[in-house]
């Protein structure tokens, strides 16, 4: 069975576990996967940069926010700013100057999703690179990077929440057994294809 497709995932998730009352549950299955997934993995294909401009020295943190990998200030020349603690910032910015930014740190805020505070603070761009959670599956949105490449993890991470949800634990740990390897496989091929797998080192060979 070809899985290319949310539909195609909840037809193997009922077919796999040999259950035709479950139509109504399954897209919860996936959900829980993907909220799983979104913990463990930090692969290439979820990092992304967007630009943004400061008010006040700070910008809201994308709603499909995970984790940051770097801040660019974009003046000249560009750098990349140091994260502090937020208490550390405070500590040492108390008067929020104005100037070229050095540091920046990730803040909480009343919405829930954060702001990302740089000091000194500045008009120019933000280049904001960050891991994005996994687009979620559903009916208006059929198909992401991580089914496409990976179906069976997708498969494997369904089946795992169905056999819980039916109170089948043994099947249950082996599909999480099968699903967690399939999650540390994909982060290991991210890790392969970043850069050579081999170290050259300048100079004659012997």
């Amino acid at each position: 069975m070809t899985i290319a497709s949310y539909s195609d995932l909840q037809t193997a998730t009922a077919s796999w576990i040999a259950r035709s009352d479950l139509t109504s549950t399954i897209p919860d299955f996936v959900t829980l996967f993907e909220t799983e997934a979104n913990r463990k993995l930090r692969v290439r294909q979820m990092m992304l940069t967007q630009s943004t401009t400061p008010s006040s020295g700070q910008f809201s943190l994308p709603s499909d926010y995970l984790t940051w990998v770097k801040v660019t200030w974009t003046g000249s020349p560009k750098r990349e700013l140091q994260y502090i603690h937020p208490s550390q910032l405070a500590e040492e910015y108390a008067t929020s100057p104005s100037g070229m930014p050095v540091k920046f740190s990730v803040l909480g805020s009343t919405d829930g999703l954060g702001v990302v505070k740089i000091m000194p603070t500045d008009i120019s761009a933000i280049d904001f690179t960050y891991y994005q959670k996994i687009t979620a599956l559903s009916t208006s949105n059929t198909a992401n990077w991580l089914l496409t490449a990976h179906p069976d993890v997708y498969l494997a991470g369904s089946l795992t929440e169905a056999n819980v949800f039916v109170k089948d634990y043994d099947t249950a740990a082996l599909w999480k057994t099968r699903r967690d390897a399939l999650l540390e496989e994909i982060a290991l091929l991210d890790q392969k294809t970043r850069g050579p797998s081999a170290i050259s080192v300048p100079g004659r060979n012997p």
